[in-house]
């Protein structure tokens, strides 16, 4: 329901659109309009620019993505994570936690203006060597130069894929997957050895082991073992065994390095000068070279870590092969999170404050709002190592403001009276209640969302939702049972808690949908507000 430049959204589309608009495409003659662009504000202080296509035009975007992720899907590299079927920020999270276990030094890398500065010739070259129908690259390429309005101002997109475009993400996926298999090259060539060397103080307490095991000093043994406990028993500098790892979620990326400060610096100048000479600039403020050993890295809201601890795994043989390597944590960074919380109105003064900015709402909806933020949150960080202090401590924040929000918009006037009336779950008469969340983590067994466990697949192959395929092939208007001239209408919110909706939107209500079939007649009373039968 977002408008680009004209008023023209989904609302009111039928059938008759769609075969008109194939018309356009088979002559050659469809444009697309120019998008709206917008500016959003980001965290360091810069501006992110949106474009805000046509709603209409988006459907024939879709079309062009399915066709591009059917035919280049199959080669991308495994180590991309980014905009891509059954994979998330969880999956590049896992892979990272798996993979980057013996990384030393980690290049956490950015490239700068990605979507905006790739080149649309080089683009182009990369698509028609596989695609050679000319006539849908001719749409692809007319898609890219729709241009945009900037205020009252027409402006061409010389380069860039426009970010808010529903093709823009696989194009930029197609565009980094060279980045992808040049650093795969890096690493074939770079990595060396099959293991890394013993040290000498590893093989002399062995040998001192061995030693005491002949004579039967068992005591001698136990002490060795304990003094060998003080000592790393792996060379990490053996310049014999070298080793590069990848990964990359749209335009972050990071290489996990096993091997000297010099070698990482030498990758890192390889990689920067390779973007260069594509047309993209890697950014010297958001590059950084870490060492895991002593300092925290960010990736997608994540803070990577190694264990500080050492620990050991049971055994009852007295060897060397006890000891375990210090573990990769992925933590929360709670600092981050309160700012986020601050800036978002949950946090004034360093402490809970109500957030007036859904006093309006009733007791049901607060509560629901209230367990959106918590359930999102508790859901994207259900992997972390520190995971019950993150409930511990959003639970407390969230439910104290909601308590300060009730207490204002029902004139309890103090948390205690609202604690008291409606219980530490703050639950409304209508039984709607705070989540009592688990405070025990996943530890990167992610859970399979709801979206995916309602996809169906059609004879096409292709994965859309079951409401979607009810109104595709059930086009009937449920309010008066007409099949002539049926339009799909839409609405921008739902709101099951409202009682002023009308019939029409309570029947979207009760089946969860964002549109529903209805004859013209019944779409204009709809809009007319007056009330259907």
């Amino acid at each position: 329901m977002s408008p680009g430049i004209t008023p023209v959204t989904l609302d009111g589309i039928n059938e008759n659109w769609f075969n008109e608009t194939s018309q356009l495409l088979k002559s050659g003659k469809f444009e697309f309009k120019p998008s709206r662009r917008i500016n959003i504000p980001n965290t360091d202080g810069k501006i992110r620019p949106l474009s805000i296509g046509t709603t209409r035009d988006k459907i024939v975007q879709e079309a062009i993505r399915i066709i591009l992720e059917a035919i280049f899907e199959i080669n991308f590299s495994d180590n991309s994570h980014g905009f891509r079927p059954t994979r998330s920020c969880h999956t590049a999270l896992k892979q990272l936690f798996n993979k980057f276990k013996y990384t030393q030094w980690l290049i956490e890398g950015d490239i700068s203006k990605c979507f905006d500065s790739i080149d649309h010739k080089l683009l182009m070259d990369l698509i028609e060597r596989k695609i050679s129908d000319r006539r849908f690259t001719h749409y692809l390429n007319k898609a890219l130069k729709a241009g945009y309005f900037d205020l009252k101002t027409f402006k061409h997109n010389i380069a860039g894929t426009p970010q808010g475009s529903i093709i823009s993400p696989i194009l930029a996926n197609i565009f980094l997957d060279q980045l992808d298999h040049y650093i795969e090259e890096l690493r074939v060539e770079f990595d060396k050895g099959n293991k890394p060397r013993r040290r000498f103080i590893a093989r002399n307490f062995e040998s001192k082991i061995r030693t005491a095991k002949a004579k039967g000093d068992m005591d001698s043994v136990r002490k060795l073992n304990i003094d060998a406990r003080a000592y790393s028993l792996i060379d990490f500098e053996d310049p014999n065994f070298r080793r590069l790892t990848y990964l990359r979620y749209a335009d972050d990326w990071v290489i996990g390095i096993r091997g000297t400060l010099d070698n990482t610096k030498e990758i890192l100048r390889k990689v920067t000068d390779y973007c260069s000479s594509i047309g993209l600039k890697v950014s010297p403020e958001k590059t950084k070279i870490i060492n895991l050993n002593t300092s925290k890295a960010l990736f997608l809201g994540v803070e990577i870590i190694r264990s500080q601890v050492t620990k050991y795994t049971r055994v009852t043989s007295s060897t060397l092969k006890n000891r375990v390597g210090r573990q990769l944590r992925l933590t929360v960074p709670i600092t981050r999170l309160i700012q986020q919380l601050r800036e978002s109105g949950f946090i004034l003064a360093n402490k809970p404050a109500p957030r007036f900015l859904w006093l309006h709402n009733n007791h049901d909806q607060i509560i629901h709002l209230y367990n959106s933020v918590m359930r999102g949150i508790l859901n994207y960080y259900s992997f972390a190592h520190n995971y019950s202090r993150l409930v511990s401590l959003l639970n407390h924040i969230l439910k104290q403001s909601a308590a300060k929000l009730l207490s204002a918009k029902l004139n309890l006037r103090t948390r205690a009276k609202v604690f008291e009336k409606y219980g530490v779950s703050l639950t409304s008469p209508k039984g709607t209640s705070f989540i009592k969340p688990s405070y025990k983590s996943n530890y990167l067994e992610f859970r399979v969302s709801k979206f995916h466990l309602n996809l169906v697949e059609n004879v096409q192959g292709l994965y859309v939702t079951r409401n979607y395929l009810d109104n595709l092939y059930n086009l009937i208007c449920v309010s008066c049972g007409s099949y002539y001239r049926v339009d799909m209408s839409h609405i921008i919110k739902m709101s099951k808690l409202n009682p002023k909706i009308s019939a029409i939107e309570r029947l979207m209500a009760q089946g969860n949908r964002k549109q529903i079939p209805l004859c013209r007649e019944c779409h204009m009373k709809k809009h007319s507000k007056t009330k259907s039968t």
